[in-house]
């Protein structure tokens, strides 16, 4: 199981990463994505401005414009890095197959390699809306994980759209990090991550106060 490969390219594009492109265009992408990386660890926040990051890439800002629509784009382009390395460590690990607690396993196993690699610039690119919000609107970088991640939660036989929830609380990159820091290894914070989501109530609905 995987993204639908039309989806993956037109993300992979947008994160600067398509295999399509011509080799000047890829590396010029490359180059604003690197500068958002740059700003993000000198000013500990994300940019503001296209120009900056189009001075920062050493690019002239109409090139920039070229590439990405906005500064919100180019800061879109880096936060898919992080699913996109996920669902790459998912694939190469076997992908989904018949056993599906397995499959979920090695694809939070391999969300939280991913988090180790991104995580730390991605926690400050984060958007202020809720994850559940983000889908229901169609955001793609969330549309791009969900599609990675719901079926494999649909065939656990739960809650979906809960489990997803809990899934998303559990394996936030801040979250991640903050267990690596404690100490723990990769396998048991995926294994945390798992155990979270299989025990998310069956529920459609918020549980009736006492």
């Amino acid at each position: 199981m995987s993204a639908d490969p039309h989806d993956r390219d037109n993300l992979a594009a947008l994160a600067g990463r398509s295999p399509s492109e011509r080799a000047d265009t890829r590396r010029t992408r490359e180059r604003l994505v690197r500068a958002v990386h740059a700003w993000v660890h000198e000013h500990d926040a994300p940019p503001t401005r296209l120009t900056d990051v189009a001075s920062l890439a050493g690019v002239s800002t109409a090139t920039a414009y070229r590439h990405f629509a906005s500064v919100d784009d180019v800061i879109q382009a880096v936060v898919l890095q992080l699913p996109m390395r996920a669902a790459e460590l998912f694939d190469s690990s076997g992908g989904a197959t018949d056993d599906e607690l397995d499959s979920f396993a090695r694809w939070n196993e391999s969300w939280i390699n991913a988090c180790l690699e991104h995580g730390a610039l991605a926690i400050h690119l984060r958007s202020s809306r809720g994850f559940l919000q983000r889908r229901r609107e169609g955001d793609p970088v969330i549309a791009f994980a969900c599609a990675l991640i719901e079926p494999l939660l649909d065939a656990l036989d739960g809650d979906t759209p809960l489990m997803l929830f809990t899934w998303n609380v559990t394996s936030d990159p801040r979250e991640v990090l903050d267990l690596r820091r404690m100490g723990w290894e990769t396998r048991q914070i995926a294994d945390f991550v798992t155990r979270s989501v299989l025990a998310t109530p069956n529920a459609t609905s918020p549980p009736r106060s006492p």
